[in-house]
């Protein structure tokens, strides 16, 4: 006999509840090893030279020599690279591969866990243009109490989503755990890069990541370590920046799926760590630093946030299908189907309704989605939307031409043929189905 629970998950920020369905039985451990293969990015010698005091000149040297008298000139040649005085030397990033391998490697320093791709190029400050597809590995760091097996596991599943829609580089993934010392090792590690790299003072980073920050390193250590102290499993992951610096920067709680102190699906943080690389896939398709233009773009928050969870869905479900999803903490844990999640996001709509009489789907923001219903409508949108007019028209023809539209709405209409206001009427008649027949259009 099964028993109904109600885990809370957050999930960019926002608490999300899914009813789960427990069984009994011992938590299985697995473990997962493999040969680190040395990748790096081509090296290449940069020289300076200063003509005059009024003057910088880059030279090169094989034939030919640039100079401008009012700025900073640099000539590219066979195998060497000059840069001015005042300029950085721009080095390419490793060319994009087929990703074939989800294995990563993990070692201990000082005050956390590292893991990287042990397939893709090893990271460096290569420069790597926004939304280009790249080589180079993404960057798991762990909080010294989540063990290295987690820390993998966590970097394996990253790379699962990342074998499925590209790798969208610089990617920095930071999870934290329910010790206090181990949040405070992980954030001094996190300001010495930021500070390293001029995108941070250490005010600036304390403020961020202490108590009174907004998304820091403090609220995802507390809420592990509440849930931890309550035995509530609960948790929080986000996409927390950063266009400015040119890297996509999550953030992540305790993974209580990945953990023994509760039951929950490791599937469940499978899923999570998809949905959040997806963000990472629709900031990377959004090419201004302007925030405001980058909301419009982004659209509102059932269209957004539903995109990321049903493609985070779908990959899951296909990922299993595959054999490329590891099904680690799932025997005995509470049940992680397909079809079961999206049947519970229904079934939350029908009783979150009768508490936001009259709240459209169109109106729901984050501070005002009537319980997470625009998640969980959104969800179903998108698998709307899926069924209709194709699988890849999402990431084929909508995100490709965000660049060169105004808003979400324009990149919509043209995507989709129709405006959002009629899609979303047209969705309202799909509502009053029977669950039977909205689940018939899920991919099978």
């Amino acid at each position: 006999m099964h028993k109904m629970f109600t885990v809370v998950l957050v999930v960019c920020g926002l608490t999300v509840s899914l009813g789960c369905s427990s069984g009994s039985g011992q938590a299985e451990v697995s473990s997962s090893s493999g040969q680190v293969a040395t990748s790096s990015a081509a090296t290449q010698t940069a020289t300076t030279q200063t003509a005059a005091a009024t003057q910088t000149a880059a030279a090169a040297q094989t034939a030919t020599q640039t100079a401008s008298a009012t700025q900073t000139a640099a000539a590219a040649q066979t195998a060497t690279q000059t840069a001015s005085a005042t300029q950085t030397v721009a080095i390419p990033a490793a060319p994009p591969i087929e990703l074939t391998s989800i294995d990563a490697v993990c070692e201990s320093r000082d005050g956390y866990i590292y893991c990287t791709s042990n397939v893709l190029a090893a990271p460096s400050e290569a420069t790597i243009g926004w939304g280009e597809l790249s080589g180079v590995s993404p960057e798991v760091f762990c909080a010294t109490d989540i063990t290295t097996q987690v820390c993998e596991w966590m970097t394996r599943g990253l790379l699962a989503a990342i074998s499925r829609w590209g790798n969208y580089a610089p990617v920095e993934y930071w999870v934290l755990g329910a010790d206090y010392a181990g949040y405070e090792g992980l954030m001094a590690a996190n300001c010495v890069r930021r500070i390293e790299r001029g995108q941070m003072r250490q005010s600036d980073c304390d403020r961020k990541h202490g108590p009174d920050g907004n998304h820091g390193f403090y609220s995802y250590w507390e809420l592990g370590s509440d849930s931890v102290a309550s035995g509530r499993p609960g948790g929080s992951a986000g996409l927390n920046g950063d266009r400015q610096w040119g890297i996509h920067f999550f953030t992540s709680s305790l993974p209580v799926g990945l953990t023994d102190y509760f039951e929950v699906n490791g599937l469940n943080e499978q899923k999570t760590l998809h949905h959040e690389y997806f963000h990472g896939v629709q900031h990377a398709h959004i090419y201004t630093k302007d925030r405001y233009q980058r909301d419009k773009l982004l659209g509102p928050v059932w269209f957004n946030e539903g995109a990321a969870e049903y493609m985070a869905h779908v990959a899951l479900k296909e990922g299993r299908a595959s054999g490329l999803i590891d099904m680690v903490k799932t025997e005995g844990r509470w049940s992680f189907e397909f079809e079961e999640e999206m049947g519970y996001k229904m079934q939350a709509w029908e009783r979150n309704s009768l508490t936001c009489p009259g709240l459209k789907l169109k109106d729901m923001t984050y501070q005002n989605s009537c319980n997470n219903s625009s998640y969980d409508l959104g969800t179903w949108a998108h698998a709307y939307l899926a069924n209709k007019y194709g699988a890849t028209v999402l990431l084929n023809t909508y995100y490709p031409m965000l660049n060169d539209v105004s808003d979400w709405e324009e990149a919509f209409v043209a995507t989709y043929g129709i405006s959002s206001d009629e899609f979303l009427a047209e969705f309202d008649e799909f509502l009053e189905l029977s669950l039977s027949e909205q689940m018939d259009i899920l991919p099978k």
